[in-house]
């Protein structure tokens, strides 16, 4: 009877084993599950970020009327295919300052290229491009499309960024610049309609 008891007496060393094996595979995914909140959460950042950019972009245009309105060249706030690496095209003279007189046309370069400055700061691997698209969403590929069909009334804003997790992937490969022109429009918002 001694060694039924010293059998039921303790742990042995296997049982202790597998709780360790148990353990570890749990904190393990307890690791895992946070890496992909916190990277939910930068992207759900960035995200919000593009909105609220699209959003102050909207405003400067309500507030140029004339100008948003136009389908020719003098509509500076029409954007074509721009990436944040070709950079921002600042306006030549700033519409700031004391006595500084700005019409409507260079207000609006002033106000694109300040904003395209806070795309490219805000956004990794920023693109973006600001047309007239009656069509933006393709139907065939079942995504947003970053051409343009330069007709309707809308004015929509379409804009991309390299998701983080590309980012870090591509920043290992080497090859940061492929992939914002691959990905397509991640957020496209109508900024004026007639």
């Amino acid at each position: 009877m001694a060694t039924s008891r010293q059998a039921s007496a303790g742990f042995s060393l296997v049982e202790v084993l597998v709780s360790i094996v148990v353990l570890s595979v749990g904190l393990l995914g307890a690791i895992g599950m946070l890496l992909a909140a916190v990277r939910t959460g930068k992207e759900a950042a960035t995200f919000a970020a593009a909105v609220n950019l699209v959003r102050d972009l909207s405003e400067k245009v309500r507030m140029n009327p004339g100008v948003a309105a136009r389908k020719d060249a003098g509509n500076t706030y029409l954007v074509a295919n721009w990436t944040a690496d070709v950079g921002t095209g600042l306006a030549a003279s700033g519409c700031t300052g004391v006595g500084t007189t700005c019409d409507p046309e260079s207000l609006a370069a002033w106000d694109i290229s300040e904003w395209q400055r806070r795309v490219a700061k805000a956004l990794p691997g920023a693109r973006l491009s600001v047309c007239f698209d009656d069509k933006p969403w393709n139907a065939a590929a079942g995504e947003y499309a970053w051409a343009c069909s330069q007709s309707g009334r809308n004015v929509v804003v379409k804009l991309g960024w390299v998701p983080h997790a590309v980012a870090a992937d591509a920043r290992q490969e080497g090859q940061e610049g492929n992939q914002q022109r691959e990905l397509p429009p991640r957020l496209v918002m109508q900024l004026v309609s007639e």
